[in-house]
């Protein structure tokens, strides 16, 4: 029996914790649960049959996850022990390719920027030395490619020759086309006594056949000096792996130092856009009156979509790309606003935009088709639970997905 004690003792152990996870785990989620449901007021009920709203709200001064469908709500978090200890965080939109493809995933990042996946492909990227090692001239590229017809994988590295021995590299997106694989990055490297700090933004071509680098594009910089008083934004959407993007379109800005109880001077702002086929950037210029809404720009395929709120509901301004023109704007009048401060939350998919905002008794959600202009689905995101009815004005729309 003693030469037994140490496995029992190790599993009794193992009980313990397991149980004393689920017990604390139970606790909490019963403390803090909030129900909410999305209650159809007019429209096509399939046009939310695959919509999921990944929403957070305050509760006793902490924020909480929620995922909120047409089935109601669930918590993330009352999942299982083993599926928190391989997954803890993992954004929904991944939550299929680890399930589908669990060997691919073993060991890769949770970012779904780094992936790309079409009908027959799951594309995975990822810089290996991004992460201050010993000076190099070189940093190591590895583009991992899982076949799902077959589910056979391989892989393959690049060393990029670089002039600088960056910190990190941040990876942006993923955009495959032609026989080449471009890869949208934000490079940083810290300022010391030989060199100056900067921020990068590259574009790698790589030669899918060849599995070599074709070019290093950079497309903005900013050094030291002016990193706290300039930026560097992308308006492309970085929750997707399906759509793939066509354009990228980034905003460089620089403002005059900020003065005490004063806001930040705009000096220059200048928008860009780059064509992932010919790997060629070029400015892009906007209405001057639109100007002031230009950190709300959203770009979905070829088009670039300025909102502009107003108490009485939302304008689309909406310019094609290819054609070089404006696109007469989309009108869509709310129903009553609660609270005009409180932002609205918009994003375009699939040829429609989903539109949620907050109204007296919840969040009214609306479906609007793009080609068409027309109105194709209303409803209401309300709370069930009428003891918790605080919840309903901390309630925030982080992010919507449409799974398939």
């Amino acid at each position: 029996m003693k030469k037994y004690w140490k496995t029992i003792s190790i599993c009794f152990f193992i009980v313990v914790f397991i149980s004393s996870y689920y017990i604390q785990k139970t606790a909490m989620a019963s403390k803090n649960d909030r129900s909410y449901k999305i209650e159809t007021i007019s429209g096509n009920k399939e046009e939310i049959e695959n919509l999921i709203l990944q929403t957070s709200y305050q509760s006793n001064d902490l924020y909480h996850m929620l995922y909120i469908s047409k089935d109601g709500s669930t918590n993330p978090n009352n999942q299982s022990f083993f599926r928190d200890l391989m997954a803890p965080n993992e954004p929904m939109i991944l939550r299929k390719y680890i399930e589908e493809h669990r060997n691919f995933m073993r060991g890769k990042e949770f970012d779904p920027r780094k992936y790309y996946e079409d009908k027959s492909r799951l594309i995975y990227t990822t810089f290996l030395d991004d992460g201050g090692k010993e000076a190099s001239n070189v940093v190591t590229l590895q583009i991992d490619i899982l076949d799902k017809n077959t589910n056979d994988s391989s892989s393959f590295k690049i060393d990029i020759p670089v002039k600088a021995n960056y910190d990190w590299i941040n990876v942006n997106d993923v955009y495959v086309g032609n026989g080449k694989i471009n890869i949208l990055t934000t490079n940083y490297l810290s300022a010391n006594y030989l060199i100056k700090g900067r921020e990068e933004l590259h574009v790698y071509s790589i030669d899918e056949n060849k599995k070599e680098l074709v070019k290093d594009a950079i497309l903005a910089e900013l050094v030291s000096e002016e990193r706290g008083t300039s930026s560097i934004r992308i308006f492309n959407e970085y929750n997707t792996i399906t759509q793939n993007e066509n354009y990228y379109l980034y905003m460089v800005e620089k403002y005059s130092d900020r003065k005490e109880d004063t806001e930040l001077e705009v000096i220059s702002s200048q928008i860009y856009l780059y064509n992932n086929a010919k790997n060629e950037a070029e400015e892009w210029t906007m209405p001057e009156e639109l100007k002031p809404y230009r950190k709300s720009i959203l770009i979905h395929k070829e088009t670039i979509y300025i909102p502009v709120y107003s108490a009485n509901g939302l304008t689309l301004n909406r310019y094609h790309i290819e054609k070089k023109q404006w696109e007469e704007p989309l009108i869509l009048q709310y129903s009553s606003i609660a609270n005009e401060n409180d932002a609205p939350y918009l994003r375009i998919a699939e040829g429609k935009f989903y539109l949620v905002y907050r109204v007296s008794d919840g969040q009214w959600l609306s479906i609007v088709d793009l080609r068409t202009g027309g109105l194709i689905y209303e409803g209401k995101i309300i709370s069930e639970d009428k003891k918790n009815q605080e919840a309903d004005s901390s309630l925030r729309i982080e992010q919507l997905y449409t799974m398939h």
